[in-house]
């Protein structure tokens, strides 16, 4: 079976300190030469303390960032990792995604926002599938993952890999092991998962990286109190014949009919057939 070599990074980043956390993930790259696509959590270059970020401008000219696009197409690997984005007089939650010849050829900007989030960034409006190391990857945001939409426009629009950032943090790590394994199952889709450790005020964040194949089947499970590094063989392609095709089964040409009868379509602004 054909896979693609992920490296999941499960790391805790440096407080608001980017060149530190971009020559971490430089010398990861170095180390683990094999891995055709690099994972890095939400944020990670800057870590997740909303407060006192100092976004980056990403448009024309790669910054502090240089050195980590460098190393992408020294070691031939393609990265997506987590920045804040300068957007006009605002600010985006952004998945910086860099192909294997460290050219950057997608910004996915966050459309879920959490909590807090909102008050510091403006949500993304459209959802990104870009080709990185030969596979075209769609990309999600923390929070997405708990929202089906999100995974299955990206499936929709051809995404062979979805690739999830995170921050997730306590009491939530149940919560996106569910996800991770959902999201793959119903789009017949693997699906890898990149979550931070450590603590920022008085969020801990809860690690759990992961991988799971097309039928949801996990292939690479992180621990959740530290950080760890891992290459993986992600398996591409359709889940075995025993998974159904949900994708290719799914109906969506059905109406939806108020059970109330005439008294509840009226209620509900509609017309009763």
């Amino acid at each position: 079976m054909v896979s693609t070599r992920v490296l999941l990074a499960q790391l805790a980043p440096r407080t608001h300190d980017v060149a530190a956390n971009v020559a971490t993930a430089c010398d990861l790259l170095v180390r683990h030469p094999d891995a055709d696509l690099a994972v890095f959590p939400e944020l990670f270059v800057h870590a997740y303390a909303l407060k006192g970020l100092d976004p980056l401008d990403l448009d024309g000219h790669p910054g502090p960032l240089a050195p980590l696009l460098a190393s992408a197409a020294a070691q031939g690997t393609a990265v997506v990792v987590g920045v804040a984005e300068r957007q006009g007089g605002a600010m985006a939650n952004t998945a910086l995604c860099v192909d294997e010849r460290g050219t950057v050829v997608g910004r996915y900007r966050k459309v879920h926002l959490f909590g807090a989030e909102r008050r510091f960034f403006v949500a993304g409006d459209e959802y990104t599938v870009v080709r990185l190391a030969g596979v075209a990857v769609g990309i999600l945001n923390c929070y997405d993952i708990e929202f089906p939409e999100p995974a299955r426009a990206l499936a929709v629009a051809g995404a062979q890999l979805l690739v999830t950032v995170s921050a997730n943090m306590d009491p939530y790590a149940e919560d996106h092991q569910l996800f991770l394994r959902v999201r793959a199952l119903e789009n017949g889709l693997p699906h890898v998962y990149v979550n931070c450790v450590g603590q920022e005020g008085r969020l801990r964040f809860c690690g759990g990286s992961a991988a799971a194949d097309a039928a949801g089947r996990l292939v690479a499970a992180l621990p959740a109190d530290r950080p760890a590094v891992q290459v993986v063989d992600v398996p591409l392609g359709a889940p075995d014949a025993a998974v159904p095709e949900y994708l290719a089964e799914r109906r969506t040409d059905v109406p939806v009919r108020s059970g109330a009868g005439a008294a509840g379509a009226a209620a509900c602004g509609q017309t009763a057939p």
